[in-house]
């Protein structure tokens, strides 16, 4: 996969991992084991698309000491960069880690000024016109001007999505790719006016052809955690439903799984696979994460032993 993908994940954060036995809310904990490094959604996406051998550029603000801490050690990986420069400083997320379960404590993003923003789209400009392909990662610093973004020229480009607020514009200009979980999936047909019958048979099959019908999004995919993934497009007007069950493993941490599964399925777009394999590729790389510590710690092997689990698993959704 040699063409660039241009990663904005724009709202990065240092990460604090703290591992513990048992963690309950209201007592003292002595943490056995803290790592800290640079996260986010973009960061983790650029993190493994590199290891799978794609060419992340990864697009991103930062600020204060662990903003240089961020850029250092995605420097170090080998990834491109191009930060935007910041006041306030890159937001702390803690995260507890115990007996396979997550929580997260995750500090308010930094506020831009308008020399940032504007710092920001001229540094974009200089990337944009000599790229193809981009990447949308979470969420948008507090500030941040959404129309700058939204005012670019998306001819001949190909737009994938891994986010669901501020993107509406985006998803009508068309996108490649929309990957969101269950949650941000509902959002979505809420603001569609699209109702949330989950009890109805029909449920998928009618809401993600009513989502594609009105929106010029050609794949449309929705994780939710151990549940099936699932993905959809029309095929010449005509509804096309896949699922796949990811396998049971052993859960190391969660941290960064869909991001991962994102970076999975533009590595295999940008290798030319087809629908089915883009998912199978996509779900072995998030199983394959979920079993590390870190998405940096991925393991290769490991993403081709599921991918081999996984070949005659996709069912069809009728």
């Amino acid at each position: 996969m040699s063409q660039e993908v241009l990663i904005l994940g724009l709202n990065p954060a240092w990460q604090r991992l703290f591992y513990l036995d048992k963690f309950t809310p209201g007592e003292v904990h002595r943490i056995e084991r803290v790592e800290e490094y640079g996260s986010g959604k973009g960061i983790n996406c650029a993190l493994v698309l590199r290891l799978l051998g794609g060419s992340p550029l990864m697009m991103h603000f930062l600020g204060s000491e662990h903003g240089s801490r961020i850029f250092d050690e995605i420097s170090a990986y080998g990834i491109q960069q191009a930060p935007v420069w910041i006041k306030e400083p890159t937001r702390i997320c803690t995260t507890i880690v115990s007996g396979g379960d997550s929580t997260e404590l995750i500090e308010p993003s930094p506020v831009l000024t308008e020399y940032e923003n504007e710092d920001f789209i001229q540094t974009l400009n200089d990337y944009w016109s000599s790229t193809q392909s981009v990447a949308l990662c979470g969420t948008f610093p507090l500030g941040f001007n959404i129309e700058q973004l939204n005012a670019l020229d998306f001819a001949g480009k190909k737009i994938y999505v891994d986010a669901i607020e501020g993107i509406d514009t985006w998803l009508e200009k068309g996108v490649e790719l929309l990957k969101i979980n269950m949650q941000e999936y509902c959002k979505l047909l809420t603001r569609l006016g699209l109702p949330i019958v989950l009890s109805s048979p029909q449920f998928w099959k009618m809401t993600a052809t009513a989502v594609l019908e009105r929106l010029p999004i050609k794949a449309l995919v929705v994780t939710d955690e151990d549940a099936p993934v699932r993905a959809f497009r029309l095929v010449e007007k005509k509804f096309q439903g896949v699922q796949i069950q990811p396998p049971q493993i052993q859960v190391n941490n969660r941290i960064g799984a869909g991001d991962s599964f994102f970076a999975g399925w533009l590595y295999a777009d940008g290798m030319g696979m087809d629908f089915e394999h883009c998912l199978i590729k996509a779900t072995a790389v998030a199983t394959a994460r979920c079993e590390v510590d870190r998405p940096c710690n991925l393991k290769l092997e490991r993403v081709a032993e599921v991918e081999m689990m996984l070949a005659d698993a996709v069912e069809k959704l009728e």
